[in-house]
């Protein structure tokens, strides 16, 4: 049997905090440890594993509660490996229209500039050009927040 650790020991391995660890626990990140007779906390070294799963799976973009999700169904005996790539397939397509939505948000602005460029050459130099009253409201991300509500629904 492996050396058991205390919440603080764990913490400091980990780079994370005791707070964290117990807030992960509640969320069923982390199983329940064991506890010595005053009650504290008795992590199997194997928690450490666990806990860079969780956050190498955080940094991919998973959400804590999707992480929760996928391990209780491990644990329950379960093959989440297709739910996991379809999550991350969702993630990706809503990456994809965030990436859209910037670029064409990225030309509106160099043409605004362009613009901008125009009207202070051929205004004088003690008049005011008013630029933000040339300022044309763009349709907002609608379009690319229709998409993200489509692509949480698709089932892959």
């Amino acid at each position: 049997m492996g050396a058991l650790l205390s919440i603080g020991k764990v913490a400091a391995i980990s780079g994370t905090t005791p707070d964290t660890l117990r807030y992960y626990e509640r969320r069923g990140l982390l199983p329940k440890p064991t506890r010595t007779a005053a009650g504290y906390r008795q992590y199997p070294e194997g928690v450490l594993n666990r806990l860079s799963l969780v956050r190498n799976a955080q940094r991919f973009g998973f959400s804590l509660a999707e992480i929760a999700g996928f391990l209780q169904v491990r644990e329950a005996g379960g093959r989440p490996c297709h739910d996991v790539r379809a999550a991350a397939q969702r993630m990706l397509i809503a990456v994809d229209a965030q990436i859209a939505d910037l670029m064409s948000t990225r030309k509106r602005m160099q043409h605004t500039l362009r613009n901008w460029d125009r009207t202070l050459r051929r205004t004088p130099p003690n008049q005011q050009a008013r630029l933000l009253e040339r300022l044309n409201a763009p349709a907002s991300g609608a379009s690319s927040q229709r998409l993200l509500k489509k692509v949480s629904r698709i089932r892959i």
